[in-house]
């Protein structure tokens, strides 16, 4: 490679850039050299070519040939510039010197910029030339490299060749020695398999052999068994004639057994009725409202209270008295007696008071509506008369007759007959019905209604019945009941009741077999206590329990001088008791007292009462039954 020239120096004299030998060498480049000279000399690093010898452009060289101009469009340039310079300037005359200076002077500034530029390339190119010829001599380095490594891979691929010619003479042999292994490997696995094939042969007529030993064995064993059933069962047939004999017998025992026990069911139906008749005649020549007392003894905590004389007569009077002392002198004595159909004394028990109350459940049972209340004072024992307390012998009136309920069921069933026990509870709060089945403080409004227009039998609306199927779903109800009630604390109580209570259970029974069904309603009431304005603080509840009492007094007195107008709808309390004071019901009432000297008035009060009940006669109450046929 060339070096390239830093500037042609081949230019003749005449064409010198000087001063030297006369000639204006700024006016002869200008003229000398055209635009497509001028570009062709920055491309190609040649000398300029004079327009007046040729138009044709250098040769272009070896590593620029990508940069250089085609043969083509060269002399379109040059022919283009050949155009301009045909455009000749205006003549400029002979005696007009400093014109001719001047334009000489404006064409020696032109060259002068045009070498400057010329110059700038040349020094451009120069460098470019250096670099180039660096990578030249990396590209030689790197090619001296790649011999020497190209040398010592021929040589290995030699070494490599003669390796490979070894192995593949190994190669042969051991192909060779392999063919052979595998012919006698095929040998011996022909071998194996006819051997395994006697081997199978052998195991299968070895199980054969063995099953055939087992079945035989069986057989003789079956044998064996099937003799030994042979005798079984003649011994079993000569047993099978006699059961033949003994059955026969028996289906004649059973039909007459049942034949007699269908008589002794009728005999016990006729039995149970007559004995319902004569219990319940005993009930009607009673009365059919029946009055006991109670006696409440006191507590431990109130031992030290003063009481008054209560003296028991008899099984059914009861004496109290009061003694009044005024300066320790005796003043005066008050004797009061009063007469019941039975006395409890503080010493009976919950179940000696529901020994008597039973007979009126039964009735309950027999298809008669019954009402079974608790009246008196407050703090007189009357929520634990009717609900008692925990424990099965603390047990109360309501819990024990649904016991005696559910108990009865089970020889009803056995009669024949198919009950269905349906209970729901309410409260009378200051003369408003409330359903203590139901917790929302917001109740739909409970009224007393007829249940027909014809009879005597009444219903609460909007009230809440559940179905039960035991005692214990009973309980369960009559727990939840208690604490919706209406308590709170008195003078005399520390937690009494100040609302009237009803647990009323529905009785629904029917007898396929007789046609008949009944209903009956058994009313569990726990009045709530009377009392004076002395000894309460809740002097409005105090008003409404003494108003509902008070028309009770009313109705009681209006039934004993056989008035006309019975007073039932002036109060709740006595609207919801009509059917059992003066209806078709048997109503027992119990009247609780205490014998704490404090209460005396209020004992007296509630015991006059109660022998105004006693002596009240009512119409006879009728049972509720009727034919099935009929409904």
């Amino acid at each position: 490679m060339s070096r390239i020239p830093k500037f042609p120096s081949t230019a003749t004299k005449e064409n010198k850039p000087t001063f030297i030998n006369g000639r204006n060498t700024t006016r002869t480049l200008g003229i000398g050299l055209s635009d497509a000279d001028k570009k062709s000399l920055l491309l190609n690093h040649t000398k300029p070519m004079r327009s007046t010898t040729s138009a044709t452009v250098a040769a272009p060289r070896l590593k620029r040939s990508a940069t250089a101009p085609s043969s083509a469009t060269v002399p379109n340039k040059t022919a283009k510039v050949e155009k301009k310079t045909t455009t000749v300037a205006p003549r400029i005359a002979p005696y007009d010197y400093k014109a001719r200076f001047n334009d000489l002077v404006e064409k020696h500034k032109a060259m002068k910029s045009e070498l400057n530029d010329l110059r700038d390339k040349h020094l451009e190119v120069s460098d470019e030339y250096e670099k180039v010829k660096e990578t030249v001599e990396g590209s030689i380095t790197e090619r001296d490299t790649l011999k020497d490594k190209l040398l010592n891979t021929l040589k290995d691929l030699r070494q490599k060749s003669s390796e490979y010619e070894s192995l593949k003479l190994d190669y042969e042999i051991q192909k060779r020695e392999n063919e052979e292994l595998n012919n006698k490997s095929k040998l011996l696995d022909d071998v194996t398999k006819s051997l395994k094939l006697k081997i199978m042969e052998f195991d299968k007529l070895k199980t054969e052999f063995d099953d055939l030993t087992r079945r035989h064995k069986s057989l003789n064993e079956e044998t064996e068994a099937l003799r030994v059933l042979t005798d079984h069962l003649k011994k079993i047939s000569v047993e099978y004639d006699k059961l033949q004999l003994d059955y026969k017998d028996a289906v004649s025992t059973i039909t007459k057994n049942k034949t007699d026990s269908e008589a002794l069911q009728n005999i016990l139906a006729t039995m149970y009725r007559d004995q319902r008749v004569l219990r319940n005649t005993v009930q009607d020549l009673k009365g059919n409202i029946r009055v006991y007392c109670r006696v409440r003894p006191p507590l431990e905590s109130e031992a030290s209270k003063p009481l008054y004389n209560l003296n028991v007569l008899d099984a059914c009077s009861i004496e109290v008295e009061k003694i009044e002392l005024l300066n320790s002198a005796r003043k005066g004595k008050s004797q009061h007696s009063f007469s019941f159909d039975g006395i409890f004394t503080p010493h009976s028990s919950q179940e000696d008071v529901f020994a008597e109350v039973s007979p009126m459940v039964q009735s309950a049972l027999d298809g008669y509506n019954v009402c079974i209340f608790a009246y008196g004072q407050t703090g007189s024992g009357k929520t634990y008369t009717m609900e008692g307390g925990c424990g099965v012998e603390q047990y109360g009136i309501i819990p024990r007759a649904i016991n005696m309920i559910f108990t009865c069921m089970e020889d009803l069933k056995r009669m024949g007959w198919e009950l269905t026990i349906k209970a729901s509870f309410l409260e009378i709060y200051n003369e408003i019905i409330y359903d203590l089945l139901n917790s929302s403080k917001e109740q739909e409004s409970h009224d007393i209604k007829m249940v027909n227009s014809k009879g005597t039998d009444l219903y609460v609306s909007n009230l809440k019945e559940e179905e039960v199927k035991s005692s214990h779903d009973f309980i369960r109800l009559l727990i939840f009941a208690q604490r919706n009630r209406q308590t709170a604390a008195t003078l005399n109580n520390e937690r009494s009741s100040r609302s009237h209570s009803v647990a009323q259970i529905k009785i629904a029974a029917i007898n396929e077999k007789r046609k008949e069904k009944f209903t009956s309603n058994l009313n569990l009431v726990d009045l709530a206590g009377s009392e004076s304005g002395k000894t309460t603080q809740r002097m409005d509840e105090t008003k409404h329990i003494n108003r509902s009492l008070s028309e009770l007094s009313k109705v009681i007195l209006s039934l004993q001088t056989n008035q006309s107008h019975i007073p039932y709808r002036n109060s709740k309390l006595t609207h919801l008791l009509m059917p059992s004071l003066g209806g078709n019901s048997k109503t027992l009432m119990l009247v609780n007292v205490n014998q704490f000297d404090e209460s005396f008035n209020e004992t007296l009060n509630s015991l006059r009462f109660a022998t105004k009940v006693n002596s009240c006669r009512t119409v006879k109450a009728k049972k509720n039954i009727t034919m099935v046929d009929s409904l």
